[in-house]
């Protein structure tokens, strides 16, 4: 083995502890529930706006097919 195989992976070792503890340090310890409350909130309302243009749409090529046919 030669000492720059060595040499890199000590300085790779490190480095890494390092970067783990920069990586706890960004995670928070509280969450929002507000925060949590309005992504539901809003998922909620684009789920159902998607139901109602389906819904409209569906209606819609009932309406313009019975006006066609008729």
């Amino acid at each position: 083995m030669s000492t720059e195989n060595l040499n890199r992976t000590s300085v790779v070792a490190g480095i890494y502890p390092q970067k783990v503890s920069n990586k706890e340090d960004l995670s928070p310890n509280k969450v929002n529930i507000e925060v949590l409350k309005k992504r539901v909130f809003e998922e909620k309302k684009k789920e159902r706006f998607q139901k109602r243009m389906l819904m409209g749409a569906f209606c819609l090529s009932i309406a313009i097919l019975g006006y066609v046919v008729v």
